[in-house]
């Protein structure tokens, strides 16, 4: 099948999930198939998507975000197989910066820019804590980590996921280098996170996510300044990543206001996220399979 497979892991998505096909839908060009993956939905997640046209396949539950995608890769027949998380909507012109990347960087992966808005003051610190690397700015470029919210892979790539959640993506970018791809970052088009975190109880579930996935990717970091900051992250209680957040943000004068309005939250949260940190390296999670940790 010629053009682009859609794979979207889901479970429990139906809040955000109609806005994301509607998106996809509205894409020029769309996708050649839209899969959504229901990862074992309590809620209406596989109505939503059948009302919409897009392909439900279930697994049963079990199978977690890893599982998923590669259960939706087995079954796509297009070109490229494009990874979408079910909060994450394509902005106008995403269809098109797909099959620009698919032609200027054949056989790689490939991940798009993000945006992001949030109503409440927490929702804007679980978001500027983590997503302002992933901002639509600068040119396209080759990085060694390729987040999961977006990501374009060649269908016929050596690879499969890790069937985990929580840093499986680090493990997948880590086998798509050994295996010779080049991993390269396109700001030039984006998708909006639609998360839907607004409360400190939802910064704290990220934070021990993140933390997670940062401990079981442990093994594989090379740098060695960079695993022991890993292993004891001072920089996170010396408040040492606030201003190369804020020189991220710099040129965006609404991200700045919302930068500062939330910046005594920001504290709290860094000294939070290098508690989790911490934690989670003690515990040394293993590097590949195992069981989804208690992030709640």
């Amino acid at each position: 099948m010629a053009g682009y497979s859609v794979v979207i892991p889901a479970r429990d998505a139906a809040r955000t999930l109609g806005r994301v096909l509607d998106a996809l839908a509205a894409q020029e060009p769309a996708p050649a198939e839209v899969i959504v993956v229901d990862d074992g939905s309590t809620d209406s997640t596989a109505a939503v998507a059948a009302a919409r046209g897009a392909r439900v396949l279930s697994t049963g539950g079990g199978r977690l975000a890893g599982g998923a995608r590669n259960a939706g890769w087995d079954e796509a027949r297009g070109d490229a197989v494009v990874f979408l998380d079910a909060d994450v909507v394509p902005a106008p012109g995403w269809g098109g910066g797909v099959e620009r990347a698919l032609a200027e960087f054949p056989g790689a992966l490939v991940g798009c820019g993000r945006t992001f808005e949030a109503d409440t003051p927490w929702g804007w610190v679980c978001h500027l804590q983590v997503e302002t690397p992933y901002l639509p700015h600068g040119a396209p470029h080759e990085r060694s980590f390729l987040s999961a919210f977006c990501l374009i892979v060649p269908r016929d790539a050596p690879l499969r996921w890790d069937e985990s959640y929580g840093g499986e993506d680090a493990l997948f970018c880590a086998d798509a280098l050994a295996a010779g791809l080049r991993l390269v970052f396109d700001p030039r088009f984006w998708a909006a996170h639609e998360h839907e975190r607004r409360t400190y109880g939802d910064l704290r579930r990220q934070q021990r996510r993140l933390a997670y996935g940062l401990a079981r990717a442990l093994p594989l970091e090379g740098d060695r300044r960079a695993r022991t900051l890993r292993r004891v992250p001072l920089h996170y209680f010396a408040l040492l990543r606030l201003p190369i957040v804020y020189r991220r943000i710099a040129g965006d004068p609404r991200l700045r206001r919302r930068f500062v309005a939330v910046l005594p939250r920001f504290v709290v949260a860094e000294w939070t996220l290098g508690a989790s940190v911490l934690r989670y390296a003690a515990r040394r999670p293993a590097l590949r399979g195992g069981s989804q940790p208690p992030f709640g």
